[in-house]
């Protein structure tokens, strides 16, 4: 009788692939203890660190032994827990960190949402609203805790997106930029760090820029500040306009009228700057694009696009062909002009 041929490596990581929620969960518990931040001074032993965090020593220790297994945190020969290349960006201190983003991800209404996947791909529906039967933005608008988490993960962006931008666009010769749809005012206060000469304008919902001086700092003298709808009007007055991960969250007729609101708040020849994921402008697959994709799927009715969909977007509203810049985040900015 012949023996089984045993699995191959294939196997072994499609395995892992399938319980990988379950990593990210311990990953989010440790967060929430706070651990990365604990161990900033040095190496502790399982006893002394759940008195700091909150926890039961023998449970504490089986997780932070588990996810060493992976390379988060790490445990030496004496058993004391410590810091690894991995946890020590999970530190709320890091730059760049992903504190925020496990926290955000661990957000009731993601764990939810996403756990209701199937839901958006047999119907065509968000999950999200097949969960909760409202849009993702009104239920924020219901749950300030949420809606904080959203607000710091967009703010402190893994990927450094703001700085990235800022540094690969000219703003030379503008005297007020518009964040349109600009949250909090990071990718703004990123923008005229670099450009002195600048002064800005942020547009966004009332609830949404009434935190913007936390992160606008200093800096807030030079930026003017209005609450509004970009489905209803975006202010005029600006050299250069700027949507920041805004058009990804909605269909192509949202996305069309925000982007006729912009074109007719500007003037002809003026610039246009798209910030987004775009699909099929890297060597090779981009697993987090198409991750992205997806989450657009699971929490609202938007999609990441193509330098062609683009086009096809920028053309119907008003704009000219766009041009694409990479900067050293995952995102890049697609460049347009008013015609």
């Amino acid at each position: 009788m012949s023996l089984p041929t045993p699995p191959g490596p294939a196997f072994a990581e499609m395995a892992l692939l399938i319980r990988g929620y379950q990593l990210s969960r311990m990953i989010q518990v440790a967060v929430a203890l706070g651990l990365a931040d604990e161990l900033s001074g040095g190496p502790q032993f399982a006893h002394t660190l759940a008195l700091r965090v909150g926890a039961d020593p023998q449970m504490l220790l089986r997780l932070c032994r588990a996810l060493a297994a992976f390379g988060v945190f790490e445990i030496g020969a004496d058993g004391r827990i410590g810091q690894s290349v991995h946890s020590a960006t999970l530190r709320k201190t890091a730059a760049p960190t992903l504190y925020h983003a496990a926290r955000y991800w661990d957000a009731p209404h993601q764990r939810e949402s996403w756990a209701n996947l199937e839901h958006a791909v047999r119907t065509g529906s968000p999950a999200f609203e097949g969960v909760y039967h409202m849009p993702k933005f009104e239920y924020l608008k219901l749950h300030a805790d949420e809606a904080d988490l959203f607000d710091l993960f967009m703010q402190h962006g893994p990927d450094e997106r703001q700085a990235a931008v800022a540094a690969a666009s000219d703003f030379t010769g503008a005297r007020v930029v518009v964040d349109v749809g600009g949250g909090n005012g990071a990718l703004l206060a990123a923008v005229l760090g670099r450009y002195p000469e600048v002064r800005g304008l942020l547009f966004d919902q009332e609830a949404v820029v009434a935190g913007a001086a936390r992160a606008l700092g200093g800096l807030a003298e030079r930026v003017e500040i209005q609450a509004g709808s970009f489905f209803e009007r975006v202010p005029p007055g600006g050299d250069v306009y700027l949507l920041s991960l805004i058009l990804h969250d909605w269909d192509d007729a949202h996305a069309l009228k925000i982007l006729t609101n912009v074109r007719t708040a500007m003037q002809p020849h003026q610039r246009l700057l798209v910030i987004e994921r775009v699909l099929g402008e890297t060597e090779g697959p981009d697993p987090m694009t198409f991750l992205s994709d997806i989450n657009m799927m699971v929490n609202l009715h938007g999609r990441e696009r193509t330098r062609e969909e683009f086009a096809a977007l920028f053309g119907k509203s008003g704009f000219g062909p766009p041009r694409l810049y990479r900067t050293t985040s995952p995102f890049l900015v697609v460049e347009t002009w008013s015609v």
